[in-house]
């Protein structure tokens, strides 16, 4: 359904759910004159209507229950405001059903009716906002780039101090920095090889090819070292990607229940219990592992076993520290240590589990290669090594194996994409230049890198575009 941006809209900020406080935000030309049939200031105060910022105690009075609610709003002049329209913020208590009649009695004294403005009939009124309008209206009216429009919805989502942290850098603009200074020297490039074309039929050079090549290789360097290609894994607001894997009756899934600290993963004697790949999230000083946990190794030929296999190998190509645990009653085989050495995952930890019991399996009997990697023993039984092993998978993360650094660039998965598109775009025509491509073809494909590259800063957009990003939004937001 299409809502213009014209339109006054309104909606609870606050999540869901009964709370002390809550808030309820207008923005758009007519919010005043909603406030102004409902809000009764105290004594001696009133709604300004002056530029900048101002706040107001009262109630509010809810004709239909004629009752009155204590509150307090804040005043936020257009263009002083997070929209650069005219925003009102109710502040309040946070019973559900409360909020529910404000909101309705919002809604009706905001409702359509017709007022002439300029000579020609306006129509007023107000209405719910949509999924991450109020963002959206701040990047459309020039408050805020798409790169930090995207950055709060990696705000929202934050868990831990550290993924807090690089998405508050991307909002102060560090993405979108990185990008613009890719962007210029683009487009010094492309207009050198412009006015260059002006004057090929008078056998003057401004820019060689040598030049050319030299610059183009320099932008694709940055644009590859902004992109993190090639470089040391970054967290994402998804948390630390960590896969538990080994043979089956190991004490994967008994591992995976010590870890949260709950009963989540089905547990029993029999071997190959789990049969799927499980998932949840563990907070350890301040870091979010994604913790996995996945069906144990066994080379079956039947169906069931090759999608199991599928998904547990699926798991470990994406891991970012891949726990292998070891069932320390059992001899270690050539085999397992054959599966070891294949996980070309850059952090892998070792568990010998089941110490509790007779040992078949100690640190002596694991290959020298096994051995450059953190080996703990562990009992699921006794709980012996656990704090060891959390203190390791901490550890694997400060060692720089994992950046967790807030001034790094931090993509979402929408950007990565786009920036892959442009790498693709600017590789091409650098291969081209040896095929003694027209200065004309080399234009073009410039402009394209350039035009795509603009999707990530905000200057090249499509309404599918924005409607993707945020529709991702909560509403409020």
């Amino acid at each position: 359904m299409f809502f213009s941006l014209n339109d006054s809209i309104l909606a609870i900020s606050t999540p869901s759910g009964r709370s002390l406080r809550a808030i309820i935000r207008l923005c758009g030309k007519d919010v005043f004159d909603c406030m102004v049939s409902i809000f009764m200031p105290g004594d001696g105060e009133k709604i300004t209507h002056e530029k900048g910022f101002s706040s107001c105690q009262g109630h509010l009075y809810l004709e239909s229950e004629k009752i009155r609610i204590p509150a307090c709003i804040y005043i936020m002049k257009s263009p002083n405001s997070y929209t650069r329209e005219d925003i009102i913020e109710i502040h309040t208590f946070g019973s559900p059903p409360l909020l529910e009649m404000l909101m309705d009695t919002l809604l009706s004294s905001g409702s359509d009716s017709a007022c002439r403005e300029n000579g020609e009939e306006a129509v007023k009124g107000i209405r719910i906002a949509e999924p991450g309008e109020f963002t959206k209206r701040a990047f459309l009216n020039g408050r805020i780039s798409l790169a930090e429009a995207e950055s709060v919805l990696h705000i929202i989502r934050s868990q831990t101090d550290s993924e807090l942290l690089m998405a508050v850098s991307n909002l102060k603009g560090r993405l979108t920095e990185c990008m613009n200074n890719i962007q210029d020297e683009l487009v010094k490039l492309c207009a050198g090889i412009e006015a260059a074309i002006d004057f090929l039929d008078q056998d003057i050079e401004l820019i060689t090819l040598d030049e050319i090549k030299k610059q183009l290789k320099h932008i694709i360097g940055k644009l590859y070292i902004v992109a993190g290609s090639g470089q040391k894994p970054r967290i994402s607001h998804y948390g630390v990607k960590t896969v538990l894997v080994g043979w089956p009756n190991a004490g994967k899934s008994s591992l995976f229940n010590k870890l949260l600290k709950r009963s989540r993963a089905i547990v029993t004697h029999v071997s190959g219990t789990t049969r799927d790949t499980l998932e949840a999230d563990v907070d350890l000083e301040g870091i979010n592992f994604r913790i996995i946990d996945t069906a144990g190794i066994a080379y079956g030929k039947g169906d069931l076993e090759s999608v199991i296999e599928q998904r547990t190998y699926g798991s470990i190509d994406t891991a970012q520290i891949v726990i292998f645990v070891i069932d320390g009653c059992m001899n270690l085989s050539c085999e397992q240590i054959k599966f070891f050495d294949s996980i070309t995952t850059r952090s892998k930890i070792i568990v010998i589990n089941k110490i509790d019991l007779q040992q078949k399996t100690c640190y002596e009997d694991i290959s020298s290669s096994m051995k450059t990697f953190p080996v703990v023993k562990t009992s699921m039984l006794t709980g012996d090594g656990l704090d060891k092993l959390r203190k390791t998978m901490v550890s694997s993360v400060f060692d720089n194996s994992i950046d967790i650094s807030a001034s790094d660039v931090v993509f979402t998965m929408r950007q990565r994409v786009v920036i892959g598109r442009a790498l693709d775009i600017l590789e091409q025509t650098s291969d081209s230049l040896n095929e003694e491509t027209g200065y004309e073809l080399m234009a073009i494909d410039l402009r394209k890198a350039l035009d795509t590259i603009g999707e990530v800063t905000g200057e090249v957009l499509t309404d599918d575009i924005l409607d993707r990003i945020f529709s991702e939004f909560c509403i409020g937001k």
